[in-house]
């Protein structure tokens, strides 16, 4: 009897020394999700996609802290399938958002493939790619430790940390890191040699061309985007932001949406938020993969944005 007693105390224990261990090591140091959904609500927001996943809120906080004191940044942007425009991402920003909030910053970035759906699929939220993931699969996007994501995005989080904890990763070009503020910093540990990086963009620019060639627009998405700047306003000051990319990126996105800026400006209009379209100013930030600033530059960037925001009327 005391055997058997025994045993069950031992398999009920280890399960959850395994998983609280786990929660340790992700909330320590993680390049997924977790962070986002085990901090607290916020008061202002980034969201978008992976291009927005680095900017700095730091910088941005600083410069505008005169004009906004109390606005306080949380990067809030995932990936293109994690969190495109839609209702399970516009339900994510509503729980992450402090509800009392009311002169918040709210940077809402744009790009062609968070407002696409599959040119085999409906457009109907329903067959939307973002169903599976954990955007939309997690309701509690603020409790810490937060098992319901924990469980949910297992082999994401659980297993990966773990495995990191025990085999070093070999020849790392980048260390990725989620900090307290959501941002997605990035450490550039070696480079690759300009003919590597070249046949590496090139295939990063193929796959982009792929990617968008099965992509329609969504007035779907397009809605929910508009819905989301509309939610968004009653907290406080909204700015729209095409992320600049490079010139090779943005042209293959122009040659698959040409009228994006169009549809884009009408939304900014209808909704009275300002667009900026950063890829129409010049620049010399340099890019990872030719859409993903580099550190540097994205710190450039954030500056510029906290410039552009104390100009909002």
């Amino acid at each position: 009897m005391k055997k058997s007693l025994y045993r069950l105390l031992l398999f009920s224990i280890l399960p959850l020394l395994f998983i609280g261990y786990a929660v340790y090591i992700t909330g320590k140091n993680t390049d997924d999700f977790y962070k986002r959904f085990s901090s607290p609500q916020q008061n202002s927001l980034i969201l978008g996609s992976s291009r927005a996943a680095s900017m700095n809120p730091e910088i941005i906080d600083h410069i505008i802290r005169e004009k906004y004191p109390e606005a306080k940044l949380y990067d809030y942007a995932f990936t293109w399938a994690h969190s495109p425009y839609g209702p399970k991402y516009l339900e994510s920003i509503e729980k992450k958002l402090k509800p009392d909030t009311k002169n918040g910053i709210f940077i809402v970035t744009v790009e062609p493939t968070a407002l696409m759906v599959s040119k085999s699929s409906p457009d109907s939220p329903e067959y939307y790619i973002e169903n599976d993931k954990s955007v939309a699969q997690t309701s509690n996007v603020s409790v810490n430790p937060n098992f319901e994501y924990l469980i949910e995005s297992f082999d994401f989080s659980i297993t990966k940390e773990l495995n990191k904890e025990i085999l070093a990763e070999r020849n790392k070009m980048v260390e990725v890191s989620v900090l307290d503020n959501g941002q997605v910093h990035g450490k550039v540990l070696k480079r690759f040699s300009a003919e590597k990086r070249k046949a590496e963009n090139k295939e990063k620019m193929a796959e982009l061309k792929k990617r968008i060639d099965g992509l329609k627009m969504s007035p779907v998405r397009l809605k929910y985007l508009a819905k989301t700047i509309g939610f968004l306003k009653k907290h406080g000051e909204v700015v729209l932001v095409r992320m600049p990319v490079s010139k090779t990126a943005y042209a293959i996105e122009n040659i698959f949406v040409p009228d994006f800026d169009r549809i884009i400006n009408g939304i900014s209009q209808t909704e009275k938020v300002q667009y900026i379209n950063y890829n129409t100013i010049p620049n010399h930030y340099k890019w990872i993969d030719e859409v993903h600033l580099e550190p540097v530059s994205m710190d450039i960037f954030s500056g510029q944005m906290g410039k552009d925001i104390l100009l909002l009327k």
